[in-house]
């Protein structure tokens, strides 16, 4: 046998961080080498399911003809692709015997206990047949301002107008426009977070997105100091969601303080608050959450507040939503609209207007949080029996963000669950599409998201128990269930 030169080392070889040595037990070997083929097996059959190749097609699509100037093979968002799968599986024909824990959205029904009853009709003025301006009415806009000053600004000598508040056809369309008016900068983005920030971060080349993963073992939660670290590298954008998406967490009081304190003068942040209303850090009294209570200055701190009806007041269809800044930005941003989206349905505008009012808006918060707590607790208890453990209570949004890393290797990661659920007419939504990757650029096969889903508890009681009792199902078929889990007895 060869000798090592004298003074050299033994080579190691490592098998799943197990380094070997030379006078290793002959049962560790074999157990660090069973090990390794476990997760080769794991590997190749997670590239081989079904699931998983149906995702790298669409995220990879190559059309049959090219259409001149066309390109088909834009990724949909994730709920999107949820819906599409499902419908292979029917739901488009049987909805209602369907549990979409995917949606997106809250009921829009009007059954909430203490919660207003939606118009169902409008009175439609002759002005709102005109074009509308492209950032927005003035009666909504000031009603805009007003709710803002009287939540969150009370007693401050900086207070909002209607110049710092401009209307959108949406969360989305507000989300261009912002992108459409940064300049060359790193724009900062956060994993994981809402789906539809991919597509937005990778059309528009006037900005680099830069990811930034948050750490699982910390409940995923933006600390001050991770906010420090990106300024630090030069960073001039942060695009967060908060209440976040979809781990169903807020940053509030202090660290929500220091992050404005830091961002001050050196960083312009977005702050999605779509979810705002969805607030159970307050005993359910109809208070919200905003970083415009840290705003020193309305119009120089570089702070732009996204908001609306969509989730706070159940108006998905509406499509009305704002964004409040600073005066320079929102003129843009009003501007930037004629070229973009034209502006919000006039007609909508104008019954949004009284909605707005601040104690009648708190009232609705309240009756809100009431309900939506209560199913929040439901499914954090059916779910608790099924075996799963939550390390943090979400404490906002409607979202839950489940780690499905202790369940069999069929179900343990987003896409093959999320495929066995179609199977018992449940949909839920893989936790690969909330790592952001813009433009396709990372290989995301070991998306540090991969074993999570996001259920949503936003559906009516009726949806959401038909979509529970499908995931007991799920976990009874691959014998997921604790020996000593008892049926709920409902």
């Amino acid at each position: 046998m060869s000798q090592l030169p004298s003074g050299s080392q033994t080579p190691q070889l490592y098998v799943e961080d197990e380094p070997y040595v030379e006078d290793q037990p002959i049962s560790s070997l074999l157990r660090s080498l069973q090990n390794a083929m476990s997760a080769a097996a794991a590997i190749d059959t997670e590239r081989r399911s079904t699931p998983h190749i149906r995702f790298r097609e669409a995220q990879n699509t190559k059309p049959v003809h090219k259409h001149p100037g066309l390109d088909p093979s834009r990724a949909s968002t994730g709920v999107v692709w949820t819906t599409e799968r499902a419908y292979e599986y029917g739901f488009l024909d049987n909805p209602e015997e369907w549990g979409n824990l995917g949606q997106g959205a809250p009921e829009v029904e009007d059954t909430i206990p203490g919660a207003f009853h939606k118009p169902t009709t409008l009175d439609i003025s002759v002005s709102s047949r005109e074009y509308g301006p492209v950032a927005g009415i003035m009666p909504l806009r000031k009603a805009v301002a007003n709710l803002y000053n009287s939540h969150y600004r009370q007693g401050k000598a900086s207070q909002y107008t209607w110049e710092n508040v401009a209307i959108v056809p949406g969360g989305r369309a507000g989300l261009i426009r912002i992108a459409a008016v940064l300049n060359n900068a790193y724009l900062s983005f956060f994993i994981p977070d809402y789906t539809a920030y991919n597509e937005m971060l990778g059309l528009f080349k006037n900005f680099a997105a830069v990811p930034t993963p948050l750490d699982e073992e910390d409940g995923y939660n933006i600390h001050p100091e991770k906010i420090r670290e990106e300024v630090k590298r030069g960073v001039q954008v942060i695009l967060t969601s908060n209440p976040r998406n979809p781990t169903g967490h807020t940053v509030k009081g202090d660290s929500l303080k220091e992050i404005m304190e830091i961002c001050r003068g050196r960083c312009t942040l977005i702050m999605d608050e779509f979810y705002s209303g969805y607030n159970y850090t307050g005993n359910c009294d109809g208070s919200t959450i905003s970083c415009s209570s840290f705003v020193e200055d309305v119009d120089e701190d570089d702070v732009l507040i996204l908001d609306g009806l969509t989730k706070k007041f159940r108006l998905p269809g509406w499509r009305i939503a704002w964004i409040v800044g600073p005066k320079e930005f929102i003129k843009a941003i009003g501007s930037c609209g004629s070229y973009l989206d034209g502006s919000a349905n006039v007609p909508f505008q104008e019954a949004a207007v009284p909605m707005l009012e601040p104690d009648f808006v708190t009232r609705e918060m309240a009756a809100l949080q009431t309900h939506f707590k209560e199913k929040r607790d439901y499914v954090l208890r059916r779910l608790q029996s099924f075996g799963f453990v939550f390390k943090n209570i979400p404490d906002s949004t409607f979202y839950i963000w489940l780690d499905l890393s202790h369940l069999p290797d069929r179900i343990r990661n987003g896409l093959g669950f999320f495929e066995e659920c179609l199977k018992e007419k449940v949909i839920v939504v893989p936790g690969i599409f909330f790592d952001l990757n813009p433009s396709s650029r990372r290989d995301l096969f070991d998306s540090p998201c991969h074993h999570f889903v996001r259920l949503s508890y936003g559906p009516r009681w009726e949806t959401l128990k038909i979509g529970i009792d499908g995931i007991e199902r799920v976990l009874r078929k691959h014998k997921a269930l604790p020996k000593d889990f008892v049926p709920a007895s409902e």
